[in-house]
C-alpha cells in the first residue's frame, strides 16, 4: 500500500477532490487544494492520467496550526523527518504555497535553510537534477476561485514529502483542439474531456471502454484512447464521424477505437451489451441552452440507451446552467435545460440512474456547465 499526498490544480478544487476520489478511493482532506490517500499500485497509474492533480507527495509529513512557527523550527521538523524518510541519493527542498501561503514562513529560506541542514555524504544537496525532491507545501486560506467550494478549513498546514513524478506530476497539459487535423469551435476543452473521462470511474469500477454518443470532433474519445481506454465512439453527423476518426489516427493513443454513425438513443442496437464500460459525453444544447429544454429528449434517450447497454456502468455529462450556480451550492430549484434541477434528476433517476455529483464549471463570463456524474439507481 502507498500512502500519498496529492495537491490539485486551483483551477477547481472540488473536482480535484472528486476526481481523486473517483480514480483512487476514499480521501482525507488537508486542504482544498491537498488530499492524504491510502492505495496500490493500480490506483497509481489511474492518477497517473488525472487532470486536476498538480503534484504528488510520498513518504509524506505534515504540521497542523503552524501560526507563529519560524523557519528554524520548521526546518528542525524537516530534519527529524528526513532522517528516517529521506531516500539516499542528491536532493533539492522546493518549497511551495497553496492560497495565500503562511504567514512568516519564507518559501526561499525553508529552500535554503533545510537544504543546507539535510545535506549529507548520503544525501548531496543537486539543485538541477536531483535523485529527489523534497517538496514542502505551505498552504494557507485560498485566494477565492471562480467556483463555489463547500471544503472547510480549519486551520493552515503545512505538508512535505518526496515529490512521486508517477502520479499526476505536474499537471495535466494536453495539446490544443487547433492542433488537431479536424478542428470546430465548439471543440471541448481538452482538460474537461480528461476529467469527464476520470470522473467516470469510481471505487471498484475502472472502465475497460468509454462510449461517447455524441463524439463531435473527439474530444473525449482522444482522451480516452490517450489513457489506453477503448473507445466505442458516434455521432448523428457524418462530417463529425469522418473528423473523429482523423483526429484519433492523428492523435496516436493507446487505446482501439471504432467510430460510427449513429443516433445516441440507438447506441444499444449499434454496440450490443457491453459490461464494464461507462458513457461519457458532452450532448448538444438547444439554442438558448440552459433556458431551454430543446436537447432534454435527446439528453434522456442517449441516457435510456446507455442504461440498455451497460446498467452497472458510470455516467459523466455536462449541462446547461445559468452562471449564477457559481456561487453557491446547486438548489433542486436550479434551472438547467430549461426545467428545474429537481425535475431533471427525477427524470434521469426513471430511467435507472442516480445523480451523484453535480459541480458548475464556469466556460465563460456568461455561460456556466453543470459537470454531472451518475451511478446506477438499484
Amino acid at each position: 500500500m502507498l500512502n500519498l499526498v496529492l495537491i490539485g490544480s486551483g483551477w477547481h478544487p472540488p473536482l480535484f477532490r472528486a476526481e481523486v476520489s473517483a480514480l483512487a478511493g476514499p480521501i482525507e482532506a488537508l486542504h482544498p487544494r491537498a488530499v492524504f490517500l491510502t492505495n496500490d499500485d493500480a490506483a497509481l497509474h489511474r492518477l497517473s492520467g488525472a487532470a486536476l492533480v498538480d503534484d504528488a507527495l510520498s513518504r509524506t509529513a505534515r504540521l497542523w496550526d503552524p501560526s507563529g512557527l519560524s523557519v528554524a523550527e520548521l526546518v528542525g521538523h524537516i530534519a527529524q523527518w528526513a532522517s528516517t524518510s529521506l531516500p539516499e541519493g542528491s536532493f533539492a527542498v522546493r518549497a511551495r504555497k497553496l492560497g495565500r501561503g503562511i504567514e512568516g514562513l519564507s518559501r526561499s529560506l525553508i529552500e535554503n535553510e533545510a537544504g543546507a541542514l539535510l545535506s549529507s555524504d548520503a544525501n548531496p544537496v543537486d539543485l538541477e537534477g536531483p535523485t529527489h525532491e523534497v517538496v514542502v507545501v505551505l498552504a494557507g486560506p485560498e485566494d477565492g476561485s471562480t467556483h463555489w467550494d463547500d471544503a472547510v478549513q480549519t486551520s493552515p498546514v503545512v505538508v512535505w514529502g518526496v515529490r512521486n513524478g508517477t502520479a499526476g506530476g505536474g499537471g495535466y497539459s494536453g495539446r490544443s483542439p487547433t492542433e488537431r487535423p479536424f478542428f470546430k469551435p465548439i471543440t471541448l476543452d481538452p482538460r474537461l474531456a480528461r476529467l469527464m473521462v476520470s470522473l467516470s470511474h469510481r471505487p471498484g469500477y475502472s472502465p475497460t471502454a468509454v462510449v461517447d454518443p455524441f463524439c463531435g470532433t473527439g474530444g473525449i474519445a482522444i482522451e480516452a484512447a490517450s489513457l489506453g481506454i477503448e473507445v466505442l465512439a458516434s455521432d448523428l453527423d457524418e462530417e463529425m464521424v469522418g473528423g473523429t476518426r482523423t483526429n484519433l489516427g492523428w492523435s496516436g493513443g493507446q487505446g482501439s477505437y471504432v467510430v460510427e454513425q449513429c443516433a445516441a438513443d440507438r447506441i444499444h442496437e449499434l454496440w450490443g451489451e457491453r459490461p464494464g464500460c461507462s458513457f461519457v459525453f458532452d450532448p448538444p444544447y438547444g439554442r438558448n441552452a440552459w433556458t431551454s429544454d430543446d436537447g432534454l429528449e435527446v439528453l434522456l434517450g442517449a441516457l435510456s440507451s446507455a442504461r440498455r447497454m451497460n446498467p452497472e456502468g458510470s455516467v459523466c455529462t455536462m449541462l446547461p446552467t445559468s452562471p449564477d450556480v457559481l456561487g453557491g451550492p446547486v438548489s433542486g430549484q436550479q434551472i438547467v435545460m430549461g426545467r428545474t434541477w429537481d425535475e431533471i434528476r427525477g427524470l434521469v433517476r426513471e430511467i435507472g440512474w442516480e445523480v451523484t455529483l453535480s459541480s458548475p464549471v464556469r466556460v465563460h463570463r456568461s455561460l456556466s456547465r453543470l459537470v454531472v456524474v451518475c451511478h446506477p439507481a438499484d
